[in-house]
């Protein structure tokens, strides 16, 4: 190890060596030790955030970067129901990278894991030609939420928002300086994401099934249908209601779009009865017999709809 790696592992350490009591062994040894709550099961899951595929460094901090690749990893577990317990953290840095920046992107990091009880126990530090987070999460629950269990009959439910963070990315794709309200709204939309962790748990013995919302509402909502075996309806009037003035200010066919098919919002959408939907979930469909997704106009009208997910290997 050279002697700047050693000194931005000493960095990395200051900044990110905070435990709980979930945590035996944490940073400083070869492999963190985790204590699992006695009766419930370990949640596993792992995010990558990589630089000109999805993100570039105008667009935001790294102090930015640290706590958006962080609360992205985090959204997975909210999904699941699952509590938090630590995550490690793999960085791939360039080699002209400052000490500064590594240091903020680290304290981006550590306020995301204060904020969401999740202590960061170690991980891995190598060069390469971008930047580059791997964040694997780990967490806790008695029983879990999945996208298997939606029936139909029951209800389509959305917590948080969806759109707004692909309008922001639009603007910064656009290069547009954000010198309205609604463009620096939209884009701290993108900026800075939160996973709806107590939502998620919230969700236990209400829905039936979970997903998080990172690859686009209809892109998320066929994942779901299919693991359900089941259609799902998406009533566009129920979903424009709850829509962000913002992105409603867009006009309500963009503001539509932007909602179905925009991606990274990480919300939540799940299914579950009528009577057991929780105050901060709202309606915007159903569960019914069949396969795929469809959008029912206010006039009735279904139309199929298909996802416009990015692939990362194509071509």
């Amino acid at each position: 190890m050279s002697s700047k790696e050693h000194r931005l592992v000493a960095l990395l350490t200051q900044e990110l060596g905070r435990a709980t009591d979930a945590v035996t062994l944490g940073i400083g040894d070869d492999a963190a030790v985790l204590q699992v709550p006695r009766g419930e099961r370990l949640v596993v899951s792992v995010d990558a955030a990589v630089e000109g595929t999805h993100f570039r460094l105008p667009w935001l901090s790294p102090l930015q970067l640290g706590a958006r690749s962080f609360e992205a990893a985090l959204s997975d577990l909210a999904a699941m129901g699952a509590r938090p317990l630590g995550a490690v953290c793999g960085l791939v840095l360039p080699s002209a990278v400052s000490a500064r920046f590594v240091q903020q992107l680290a304290r981006g990091q550590a306020a995301v894991a204060a904020r969401q009880g999740c202590p960061v126990l170690g991980g891995n530090l190598a060069r390469g030609p971008e930047v580059s987070l791997t964040t694997t999460v780990f967490g806790s629950a008695r029983r879990v939420l999945t996208r298997q269990g939606a029936r139909p009959g029951d209800e389509l439910w959305l917590v948080g928002q969806v759109g707004l963070a692909a309008l922001g990315l639009r603007l910064l794709q656009a290069e547009r300086r954000p010198t309205s309200r609604a463009a620096r709204v939209a884009i701290d939309a993108w900026r800075r994401p939160a996973a709806l962790l107590g939502e998620g748990r919230a969700l236990l013995g209400r829905a039936s099934a979970s997903i998080d919302v990172s690859d686009g509402l209809v892109s998320d909502a066929l994942q779901l249908a299919r693991a359900s075996e089941l259609r799902l309806e998406l009533e566009a009037a129920r979903l424009l209601e709850g829509l962000s003035p913002t992105l409603m200010s867009q006009g309500v066919q963009p503001a539509l779009d932007l909602a179905l098919h925009g991606g990274e919002d990480y919300a939540l959408l799940a299914t579950g009865p009528a009577q057991r939907r929780p105050a901060f979930a709202r309606r915007i469909g159903r569960a019914v017999q069949g396969s795929g997704v469809v959008l029912v106009s206010p006039d009735g009208r279904r139309a199929p709809l298909r996802s416009r997910q990015y692939l990362h290997f194509t071509g």
